[in-house]
């Protein structure tokens, strides 16, 4: 299936139209022509058209699976009426389709409507799993697709989530499972089990919808809400064409960062929604150009593309202010358009996030936790050091490409994997392994050893049985930038002892203070004894490295922003790798992101080497509410040094073209970049 036309989609807006049957007046302002002339006007190159919205009604006319909205005015089709404007024009539709919600098929099929565990109705959420997708659901897709010349299809809420206790979902799991009933809660043995049926039978409602679409329409590029995300770390299948999160609202630009730090690398043109209101879905206020400009730069440095979320009035309106910061907001997307044309991320330090973590944890769930991924792009982000994050299909295939691998707590290593990364280091790679990684069997049980005990040369004697421990660095390499003091971690920790003569001790791990009744001094407690194990070790093996941390160091960070903890990871990792693809010097940290653009795609039809800056600072959020940045204060003085082969031909500061002052010595371009004030690219021709 091509996706030729998504890839270079750069700038896409979308609308929400959910509209219940109460609302009246609906589509009183609806022109089609007038609107897509204001979405040419405001820089839109494709942009969502509603096919169902979330409470279950349609706005069109043909075809007879549908449920028209009961105050849609005589004879309108506003789908077809949108897509011959858009087209006319070049411009995409893209067909919003939301799956659950539906008022009217909640009130002709209450059977269909999911269950709590009490067997109550959960209001107008209609059990995906039921008779809705076969008897209603796919064959309505199937006539939007026929129907209409919708370009895409974007899929909403198809995904597992929680339990459903309808006759239907009763009825499935105690045939797949050999008679077992849904579990009421969390701690029935059966939850695990329970959770991989649902998860499967979602999966297989994904392939199905995918196969109806391309049944009648193999070109239609479909995808779906928030699958495929960090939260739902599943393999991509074929008939996926593109990969969408509309992401949560609190700081879109970390989340935008983060997400497209690992969807980079799932070979699927990828969109990080950020949105325009200032809380959630249902907000009316407007972010000003500047904050979401900041949001969307963190997705172009990785090579995403730009879907920024807004909503309509119920009469088909939005206020022109509303588009007009929208418009310049994708202005500054395409000024940097030439940057993104067939430009690849570059290889260098890799981030393993299991799609086994659903079930690689403390606690099995629908949705994985990210602490641990989330505080690893944290800290390596603020360390201004280029990294990504794969699973594990595509760090196995990718591996020889990178030059370090981090490993956050990741419970499951198959012996595939154990072996290939055993050769890798051996043949000069870096490698760090924090807490219980490699310590679950295929079957999620834990083994009471480390599969790559050998590699790191420490054996797992225990786990702490203590929610926090001090890290006390005793290796001045580690030390600088962090407090001379023990280091305060709250997450698991393991006792390892070293098995091989050859392991330096970096760091040591120290117990925590405890009362004489067994509990804190206070809600934490202060550094107590040593625990008589290491909590940094480090050993040269072959031609690499392996370093293993004794704490989820990532996942600590991530919940209490010591920050000192910042500067060991970094530092132990500059001291592994002394010659970086990059490196940054600011006054503050900036992202930095390098991507290789070819030939055939740069300007100039000379490959380039783009150094993307992104400067992340701006308002925080704070008291539940979301980011919103009206000025993003200027990073000034900031010193990129690239290792290159030979002298460059040209150096540039993009998206302007200005020649900076740089030089070529011992190997190395040194670049003086003036000031970064929302996204700046050092692009050397080589």
């Amino acid at each position: 299936m091509s996706t030729s036309w998504y890839e270079t989609s750069y700038r896409k807006l979308f609308f929400d139209f959910h509209s219940a049957g109460a609302a009246v007046g609906l589509a009183s302002a609806f022109d089609a022509e007038r609107w897509a002339e204001r979405l040419v006007e405001a820089n839109v190159q494709a942009v969502s058209v509603f096919t169902k919205c979330g409470f279950g009604y349609s706005f069109y006319q043909k075809g007879r699976v549908r449920y028209q909205h009961p105050h849609l005015p005589a004879g309108l089709d506003m789908l077809e009426a949108q897509i011959n404007a858009l087209h006319k024009r070049g411009l995409r539709a893209i067909g919003y389709y939301h799956t659950f919600n539906s008022e009217p098929v909640a009130h002709d099929h209450p059977d269909w409507i999911e269950r709590d565990a009490d067997g109550k109705p959960r209001g107008i959420s209609i059990c995906l799993l039921g008779p809705l997708a076969r008897e209603w659901m796919l064959p309505h897709i199937a006539e939007i697709v026929t129907h209409y010349d919708v370009d895409s299809m974007f899929f909403d809420g198809t995904y597992a989530h929680s339990p459903c206790y309808c006759q239907t979902c009763q009825a499935n799991f105690a045939q797949a499972s050999g008679g077992l009933t849904i579990p009421k809660d969390k701690k029935d043995p059966a939850w695990p089990r329970f959770v991989a049926w649902k998860l499967t039978a979602f999966r297989d409602l994904r392939q199905a919808i995918c196969d109806t679409i391309h049944r009648h329409r193999p070109e239609v590029v479909v995808s779906i809400n928030w699958v495929y995300a960090p939260r739902m770390p599943e393999m991509v299948p074929d008939g996926i064409g593109a990969l969408v999160a509309d992401i949560s609202p609190e700081d879109q630009v970390f989340n935008g960062s983060y997400f497209s730090a690992y969807w980079a690398t799932l070979g699927r043109p990828f969109d990080i929604m950020n949105s325009a209101f200032l809380q959630w879905w249902g907000d009316w206020g407007c972010k000003p150009a500047v904050a979401m400009q900041q949001e969307v730069a963190t997705t172009l440095a990785h090579g995403g593309l730009t879907w920024i979320g807004y909503q309509m009035k119920q009469d088909f309106d939005v206020e022109p202010a509303v588009m007009a910061e929208l418009g310049k907001t994708l202005g500054f997307v395409r000024e940097r358009e030439p940057l993104l044309a067939g430009a690849v991320p570059v290889p260098h330090l890799a981030v393993l996030h299991s799609t086994q973590a659903h079930f690689a944890a403390d606690s099995v769930e629908f949705m994985v936790s990210e602490k641990a991924s989330r505080g690893a792009h944290k800290i390596l982000t603020e360390s201004m050091i280029h990294h990504h994050f794969l699973n594990e299909e595509a760090l196995l295939k990718r591996l020889s490409e990178f030059k370090a691998v981090i490993l956050p707590d990741q419970r499951c290593i198959a012996p595939e994997l154990a072996a290939a990364l055993d050769a890798w280091v051996k043949d000069g790679g870096v490698l760090v392994a924090t807490a219980l990684t490699g310590t679950l069997d295929a079957e999620f049980k834990d083994t009471g050893r480390f599969a790559l005990e050998d590699l790191l040369g420490v054996r797992r004697d225990g786990v702490y049985d203590q929610s926090h421990a001090y890290l006390e660095i005793t290796d001045p390499r580690l030390a600088a930038g962090a407090l001379d003091m023990p280091h305060l971690a709250e997450a698991k920790s393991v006792f390892a002892k070293p098995t091989a003569d050859d392991v330096q001790v970096l760091a040591r791990l120290r117990k925590v203070y405890l009362r004489s009744d067994g509990k804190f001094l206070l809600r934490w407690s202060p550094v107590g004894d040593d625990s008589g194990y290491p909590a940094i070790t480090l050993r040269r093996v072959g031609k690499g490295w392996a370093a293993y941390i004794a704490t989820d160091v990532f996942h600590a960070y991530r919940i209490k922003n010591q920050w000192t903890l910042k500067h060991i990871v970094a530092n132990l990792l500059r001291l592994m790798i002394p010659d970086p693809p990059v490196s940054v010097t600011a006054p503050t940290w900036l992202e930095v992101v390098l991507m290789r653009q070819p030939a055939e795609s740069a300007p100039n039809r000379a490959t380039r080497l783009l150094v993307h800056l992104v400067n992340h600072h701006g308002d925080m959020p704070g008291d539940g509410n979301g980011r919103c940045t009206e000025y993003v204060p200027p990073v000034q003085d900031v010193t990129v040094q690239v290792p290159c082969a030979k002298r460059p031909a040209h150096v540039t500061l993009e998206p302007d073209g200005t020649v900076p002052k740089w030089k070529f010595a011992k190997g190395i371009v040194t670049v003086r970049v003036p000031e970064v004030a929302i996204h700046r690219v050092v692009a050397i021709q080589e």
